[in-house]
């Protein structure tokens, strides 16, 4: 009989299990999380923030799931060590778990800058749930929050923020020139800039936080590389995450950005595969090493690395990057490649008046690489088609003029390109 260890109780880990039952009813699974609390989404998080959800409501998984699925957990207990040729792993309590098969997917933790006195000063984060609840209790009495990073997540916090503490200011200062550098295109950064502006925040861009210190009353100052300084009460930094892969060390796994991984979501060692934010794969359209640590890609990465484990042979055809999100009234969205590049044509749709901006870029060989979306909620709808455009790599050529129009029909532009292709084979 097989005995299964999972490390990490997210997306990626959940999904395995799901993936292991169908497969195998009975076969030992211990499930292991370093986070005390019930599994929660991750993603909801800032709907905890706003007030808007309580952790009953963002709850995933309670002990009931796990007892009809015959899972052993153990909460509020990390891994420490990963002996691989006795197939052991050592966590923080002094337990060791044996397995037959492994599956690595502890996520990610949030990146710390290279920022004098930060790790002294009481930084709030925005990753786990006991960082929403220290950004909660930061915010409650504040009157000028400073923002570190002008990224996905930092965003997202003072989306939430806004809803829960109306007359907290905001500085965000961010060392990229544009807002939203990993996910946004250059013009769609300055759309997003703009109403972040109109809704009173001071937007520094190109410029970085060097030192922080705070003063006995609780007051943070903060120094700018610029020579600017800056007095708040409460700062949130937002600079990225990385992989939760410490205790690997000296494993032999094999690492770079994260777990090298197969398109089986093995690992180099046998027996031993990783999924999500800890993993990494490659690129669907660029085919390159990639970690995407997205909510989607790790149900895929755990729901292929958990077949597999239980003897299937499900094979996972590559991470597509792709974000939907609402940031101060306006919807945004990316997916795949939505940077201006040699041998790609963008198409693009404005509209100064509602605000839309739509950007969609083809390869030489007319086929859909990536797009940018920003907008309200119903320029959205028809994203998962051009997700499907992509992923199937359907020829446009005889429809890319439609797309510089304000309304287009993804749908039917789908359904005659697979027509057209179907024909050519």
């Amino acid at each position: 009989m097989t005995s299964y260890v999972i490390l990490g109780a997210s997306a990626a880990g959940l999904s395995a299990i799901e993936a292991i039952r169908q497969r195998d009813p009975s076969g030992p699974i211990t499930l292991v999380s370093k986070e005390p609390e019930p599994c929660y989404s991750r993603v909801a998080l800032p709907y905890l923030i706003a007030g808007e959800k309580d952790l009953r409501q963002i709850t995933l998984q309670g002990p009931d799931y796990f007892r009809s699925r015959n899972v052993e957990t153990i909460w509020g207990v990390g891994a420490t060590a990963l002996d691989a040729q006795a197939q052991q792993v050592r966590l923080e309590d002094g337990r060791t778990l044996n397995y037959d098969r492994l599956l690595i997917a502890t996520g990610s933790r949030s990146r710390v800058p290279p920022v004098r006195g930060i790790q002294e000063a009481d930084v709030c984060y925005h990753w786990t749930l006991a960082d929403a609840r220290q950004i909660d209790r930061a915010s409650e009495n504040a009157r000028h929050c400073f923002v570190i990073g002008a990224g996905f997540i930092s965003l997202l916090t003072i989306t939430a923020l806004l809803k829960r503490r109306p007359g907290l200011r905001y500085t965000v200062v961010e060392i990229a020139d544009q807002v939203m550098p990993q996910l946004l295109d250059p013009e769609g950064g300055r759309r997003l800039e703009e109403e972040m502006r109109s809704l009173g925040m001071e937007v520094l861009l190109g410029d970085a936080v060097t030192a922080i210190e705070r003063d006995g009353d609780g007051k943070y100052s903060l120094q700018l590389r610029s020579g600017k300084t800056y007095q708040a009460d409460m700062v949130v930094c937002g600079t990225g995450v990385e992989p939760n892969i410490g205790f690997v060390q000296g494993s032999g796994l094999a690492v770079d950005r994260g777990i090298v991984t197969n398109e089986r979501q093995e690992t180099n060692l046998p027996g031993i595969y990783a999924a999500g934010d800890c993993a990494q794969t490659r690129d669907l359209i660029s085919g390159e090493p990639v970690v995407h640590a997205i909510w989607p890609t790790a149900i895929d990465q755990g729901r292929v690395a958990g077949a597999n484990m239980a003897g299937d042979s499900l094979t996972y055809p590559g991470s597509l990057s792709w974000n939907v999100t609402e940031l101060f009234g306006l919807s945004c969205a990316s997916v795949g490649q939505f940077r201006d590049g040699p041998g790609l044509e963008p198409i693009v749709f404005r509209d100064r008046v509602t605000g839309v901006y739509r950007k969609v870029l083809v390869d030489s060989d007319n086929r859909v690489v990536g797009a940018v979306v920003i907008g309200q909620p119903q320029d959205m709808q028809e994203l998962g088609v051009l997700q499907s455009m992509l992923r199937r790599r359907m020829d446009i050529s005889r429809w890319k003029h439609r797309f510089t129009h304000e309304r287009i029909n993804l749908g039917m532009i789908a359904f005659e390109a697979m027509k057209a292709q179907a024909a050519r084979r």
